[in-house]
């Protein structure tokens, strides 16, 4: 038992997300770990999203509505600035977490004493069902790729560091700033599967399509990556070490 509960702030930026964020949202409230805020940006919906949200009756939940779509880094911004945490994460309207995420990743960031971890997560299909475990990595591993995946806690003073997400890194901005952060702080990957990431045509990924999504993870590698580290990780994989 910890000596003192802090309060987890939980983001969830949507724009028309009807279809799953029912789910969403009652995966961050029955988390096994309570004390925390969960700040939903409805980024301008003309579907019934604000009406769902809205037949949640926790105090912990807040809805932060915008008059008109602004874009999803956009929605972020606004909703960690409102964010009063002291551990902080998102998520998306269209995945869900295990119930005991939030405690597991605030257990694993006391106790190590860094000030980010992430874990595993389970990809699954329209139906919930189960695709794949998803492919995360060590911290290094941000040399070639985004290895981070959609679960993920960190202490405030990351935010307070590093900043907004950079709307110049749309469809990689996570990607980018987890490069940010991981110049300036300790980050751990957790082995344990706490996340459930849904592969759909409407996700960002799926509507943008992954050809765009790698064009860009290049761009921000080539841009934070040095050409001699890139060299040296293709060196690793012919030799296989």
């Amino acid at each position: 038992m910890r000596e003192q509960q802090p309060l987890v702030s939980i983001v969830l930026p949507s724009f028309n997300g009807s279809r799953y964020i029912h789910q969403a949202i009652k995966s961050c409230l029955e988390q096994t770990f309570p004390h925390l805020e969960m700040l939903i940006i409805d980024d301008g919906s003309t579907d019934n999203t604000v009406e769902i949200v809205q037949s949640f009756k926790d105090p912990r939940l807040k809805l932060l509505r915008l008059n008109q779509n602004q874009g999803h880094i956009a929605a972020l911004n606004i909703g960690f600035a409102a964010a009063k945490g002291e551990f902080l994460t998102w998520t998306s309207d269209d995945n869900y977490y295990a119930p005991e995420a939030i405690d597991l990743m605030l257990d694993e960031l006391i106790a190590s004493k860094v000030d980010f971890v992430y874990t595993r997560y389970q990809v699954i299909d329209e139906n919930n069902k189960n695709i794949k475990v998803g492919r995360t990595e060590d911290p290094d591993y941000l040399d070639l790729d985004n290895c981070v995946g959609g679960c993920f806690l960190y202490r405030r003073i990351v935010y307070e560091t590093i900043g907004n997400f950079n709307p110049e890194a749309f469809l990689a901005e996570d990607y980018e700033y987890w490069l940010r952060v991981r110049e300036k702080f300790k980050m751990k990957k957790l082995d344990a599967v706490l996340y459930f990431y849904r592969s759909h045509e409407q996700s960002l990924t799926g509507v943008h399509k992954e050809e765009k999504v790698k064009a860009q993870v290049a761009r921000i590698r080539d841009r934070f990556i040095p050409k001699w580290k890139r060299l040296l990780w293709r060196i690793k994989g012919i030799l296989g070490v």
